[in-house]
């Protein structure tokens, strides 16, 4: 398993079981998912997003429901990936349906794009097409594969780097998670079952 190195800060010493639970944190996997984001400004940050959904019970109780979703696709996905891809596809279906009647915001869920993102529980990086300069709050939404259980979460930029390959992206950007409760727990879970269902080399 990898350690995030942006996460990967020196802390006083903590009782095992916390550690184990923090340690969860740094693992980081390379990882295709769907991703939209936005800018935040000042007022954004503390008003019109909030990845809990403390808000929203209905909408906490779809976001368990994904969870819970998500986690046995990504075991069956080992047995048969044909099954785990059509209950994918049927959860995207599913989620567009919800959008439609819980949602304000106009965002499709077919807006998102798949990419290849490098990602643990308290970052992830990512290939821009544009700048975005450090220390921007970001409103991201990830959909996590195959089970497409769709996460709400905040982020600040912290690098933003230039790439020489060809195509459309130009930059490589690195954000840090901020504390987004039950859905950043939901992507850690994510990223340790990735990691165990990998298969890996004698």
């Amino acid at each position: 398993m990898q350690l995030c190195k942006a996460c990967n800060r020196k802390n006083p010493r903590k009782p095992l079981m916390k550690q184990g639970t923090e340690r969860r944190n740094y693992y980081r996997i390379d990882d295709t998912i769907g991703l939209s984001y936005r800018q935040l400004n000042t007022a954004d940050s503390h008003s019109s997003v909030n990845p809990s959904h403390k808000e929203m019970p209905l909408t906490a109780l779809l976001a368990e429901i994904d969870r819970e979703f998500n986690q046995t696709t990504n075991l069956l996905w080992q047995e048969n990936p044909l099954v785990a891809q059509a209950l994918g596809l049927l959860n995207k279906k599913l989620s567009m349906v919800a959008a439609l009647n819980l949602s304000e915001n106009s965002t499709s869920i077919d807006s998102y794009e798949n990419i290849m993102v490098n990602i643990s529980g308290c970052g992830m990086a990512f290939d821009s097409p544009s700048a975005i300069e450090p220390s921007t709050r970001l409103a991201l939404t990830i959909v996590l594969k195959p089970a497409n259980s769709r996460l709400e979460m905040l982020a600040t930029v912290v690098d933003c780097t230039p790439i020489n390959q060809t195509g459309e992206d130009t930059h490589r950007i690195r954000v840090q998670f901020l504390e987004n409760g039950t859905a950043q727990e939901e992507l850690i879970q994510h990223i340790v079952q990735r990691q165990w269902s990998t298969p890996r080399e004698p």
